[in-house]
Parts: C-alpha cells; structure tokens; sequence
C-alpha cells in the first residue's frame, strides 16, 4: 500500500467511470441520511448499508479492472480495526473461565443474572463479552457501513478538485437543510415537512426528530463548509498583501458569489443551531468557532483570514436576534443551572463505575440502558 498523500501524477489523469459512480453514490448517501430523519430507523438504516455497500462494490471493480489503482495506507486505519476487531470478539462465545480471566465483571455480573434461571448451568457454560448481542451485531452492521464508506473516500479522493467536490456537497446538503429548519421555525406547524409528528409538538430541528442530531449534523457541514470558504480564500489572496480595500474589491466581484454562498449557509445553519436549542450544539459551535479564530490568528499562512469569522458571527447574531433571541437567551441559562444536568452527572457516575468494571473489553455495542443497568449491578 502507498503512503496517504496525494499523487501529484494523477491530478491530471481524468477520473474513471468508476470513481464517478463512487461520488455519486457519495453524495446520495449523504443526502439520504439528513432527508430521513438522521437514519435512525429500521427501513433508513437498511438504505444506509445497501449504499455503502454500493460504494463498496465499486470500489473493488475499481481495483480489479483498473490496472494502475492501488490501496492508500493511512493511520488512521488502525483505530478504527482496533474497534471493530474488539466488537467482534464480544461476539464469541467464550468459556466461562475464559470470560472470567479476561473481564471478571462481565462474568460476576452474569452469574448474579442468569445464575437463578432453571437452566443456568447450560447458560453459564459458556457467554459473550458483549450483554446483548443482537444489539451489538445491529451497532457493528452500520459501523462497518460507515468504515467501508470512510475506506472507499480516503482511497478514491486523492485529487484537490475532487475534495473540493465533496466539501461543497456536504455544504449544500448542510445548508439545504438550514434552509428547511429555518422555514418549519418560521412558518411551521410543528410538524417536520409539515406533515411528520415529532412526538413533543415542535419541529424547530429541521429533519430531526433529536435537537441534538440536529446540532451535530449542522456543527460538522459548518465545518466542511468553512474549510470550503478558506480554500477558496487562499486562492483568492495567495501571494496578496490582506487589506480592507483588497478584502471589498473581492467580495464585490463575480468570483466571491461562492464565498458568499457558503458564508450565508453558515450564517443560517448556526442560527438554526441555536433555535433549536440544543445546548450541546450552541456549546460546542462556540468553542469550535474560538479555537478555529485562534488558529486563523496564530497561523503564519492564515494570518489576516480572521475577518471572516467576525462576519459570520456577526450574521449567525442578527439572524438569532430575529428568528427567537428571547427562547435562545433563556435556553442558555440554564447552563448555571446545576439541577438541569442531575441526568446528565448520573450517566457521567455511571460511566466511571462501569469503566472500572469493564475497562478493556466493555459490554459490547449495546443501548445506554442496558450499560447502565450492568454497571450498577451489585455483584
């Protein structure tokens, strides 16, 4: 395998048919997930795998009748195997004895379960690592959708145009469903599309039902879009001295209509953020945008981009002032508010508890509850 960098041989070698479907199919899977409510049900999670595997499929015709295509080693592989090799082998049956050795907790907290059952002497023959396997083979099935997704990128987006492409996908799909969100505030009727009930009377998270997926997903097109913004700056003023007449002759022109574009899609998509009233989505929006000004204003190479991020900024603050400044004000604090996180601190209490007892190997890929459940158990 060839290191991960970019093969400045092939940046002039038109793509193949194949990398072509590969981005197309991309950008559908990428549309698909927001559109459907974030992909959080049975029918939506089934689209999601049959894309990646699409991708998939495609990717390995791509090596197997194109002659020059090689796979790009990266680092960052070796995270992501090791999770998927340890949700694996929480998915062997193993001897109790073995269990016993290898997660003591695992084994005392099935023995005090199971150990009451008629048959418990079968049972407790042998187990797995993981609580609930089911659960933990239907978690693993979309993590390696996503893996094979994320292998297929780093190997077939090797070409700037081509990276560019894809922030500028994410960019649109982020800001098309600002835009959406920003309507159903406005004009809805609290109901997503104006016809799916939420459950609790408000639709104030474009096409999530969860105003906290809401606030993740739009946190991280912000981000493909500001990377987009800053590309496009770069060019613009590479080997240009930045000053304010520069800056206005710029934005003023035909060829900043882009910047402007995606400015106004962050603008939307973090005033939709905070009028959703996610605080995890406002808190962490805020500290990505103070560490993102400081690397603007410490880096040699960004020096002067700064001014961006005070007019976006300063456009996200007008646009919250008139969509719902009031709710946002008094959604925020609540943060002072220690009795707001009682829930929150307990999941934190149970989460220490259950990392001294499962510290390795863990519980396998299982639902929030059942975690806590098997962390609190008294053995």
């Amino acid at each position: 395998m060839r290191e991960n960098r970019i093969n400045l041989d092939t940046i002039d070698v038109p793509l193949s048919w194949f990398d072509k479907v590969i981005e197309w199919l991309l950008i559908s899977l990428l549309a698909f997930m927001p559109l459907a409510f974030g992909a959080v049900e049975a029918w939506s999670e089934e689209v999601v795998i049959a894309l990646a595997a699409a991708i998939s499929v495609c990717f390995l015709l791509k090596l197997i009748f194109e002659e020059n295509t090689r796979m790009i080693w990266s680092w960052a592989y070796v995270p992501v195997a090791l999770f998927i090799l340890i949700a694996v082998f929480q998915l062997i049956p193993l001897p109790t004895g073995a269990v016993s050795l290898v997660s003591p907790g695992t084994a005392a907290v099935k023995k005090e379960l199971l150990g009451d059952l008629p048959n418990s002497a079968a049972l407790l023959k042998s187990m797995t690592l993981s609580f609930y396997p089911n659960a933990t083979k239907h978690n693993l099935r979309l993590v390696l959708a996503v893996v094979a997704v994320f292998f297929v990128v780093v190997n077939v987006y090797r070409r700037p145009e081509q990276i560019k492409r894809l922030l500028a996908a994410i960019a649109i799909i982020g800001g098309s469903i600002a835009m959406l969100a920003l309507a159903q505030d406005l004009f809805g009727n609290g109901k997503i599309y104006w016809l799916i009930p939420t459950g609790h009377g408000q639709a104030y998270s474009g096409t999530f039902v969860n105003h906290s997926h809401y606030g993740q997903f739009i946190n991280l097109s912000i981000g493909a879009a500001l990377g987009l913004v800053m590309v496009k700056v770069h060019e613009a003023f590479t080997r240009k001295k930045v000053t304010p007449p520069v800056v206005f002759e710029y934005l003023s022109s035909p060829a900043a209509k882009v910047i402007w574009l995606l400015v106004a899609m962050i603008i939307i998509g973090a005033a939709t953020v905070f009028v959703s009233l996610s605080r995890g989505g406002m808190v962490s929006m805020l500290i990505a945008a103070g560490f993102t000004t400081l690397v603007l204003s410490s880096r040699q190479s960004l020096k002067g981009r700064s001014w961006i991020m005070a007019l976006m900024a300063l456009g996200a603050f007008i646009c919250v002032l008139y969509i719902g400044f009031d709710a946002v004000y008094d959604r925020l604090a609540t943060i002072r508010e220690l009795h707001e996180y009682k829930g929150r601190w307990q999941i934190v209490k149970d989460i220490s508890v259950a990392w001294a007892r499962f510290p390795v190997l863990g519980t396998g890929l299982v639902p929030t509850k059942w975690f806590t459940r098997c962390s609190t158990a008294q053995p």
